[in-house]
């Protein structure tokens, strides 16, 4: 078991890669005093970053303001339920796996997670 969980962690890990000839810097994630926004930068930090940070592989970056906004006008319910169910694309594969690919994340979590992240995009738009 221990072998095939390390499996598909590096496979979905391996589809955040980095792409060729592109160089994006991090930002600095913000924290927040908010023990709800807290737990959930604990859990954004280990699952969600590995394709929100910098926009890998076609999820949007949390400091890419364009890509958020009409996610955000959706209303969080909107979001949750992405993240919770996934996201798939025309072709039926999914753009992002439910709970990012982390199927230990209980949906409380998940949507901390969301919170943080929403609260993030925020954040670092008014920078």
């Amino acid at each position: 078991m221990r072998n095939l969980s390390g499996s598909v962690l590096c496979l979905l890990l391996a589809g955040c890669g980095a792409q060729p000839g592109v160089e994006k810097k991090a930002p600095d994630m913000p924290r927040f005093a908010d023990e709800v926004l807290s737990k959930g930068r604990g859990v954004w930090m280990g699952t969600c970053r590995n394709c929100h940070l910098l926009g890998i592989s076609g999820a949007p970056a949390v400091s890419d303001w364009a890509a958020w906004q009409p996610r955000l006008k959706k209303g969080k319910p909107a979001l949750y339920q992405s993240a919770l169910n996934g996201i798939k694309g025309v072709d039926g594969q999914y753009r992002m796996p439910p709970r990012g690919g982390n199927r230990q994340l209980k949906d409380d979590q998940v949507r901390q997670a969301v919170d943080y992240m929403a609260a993030s995009v925020v954040a670092l738009h008014s920078q």
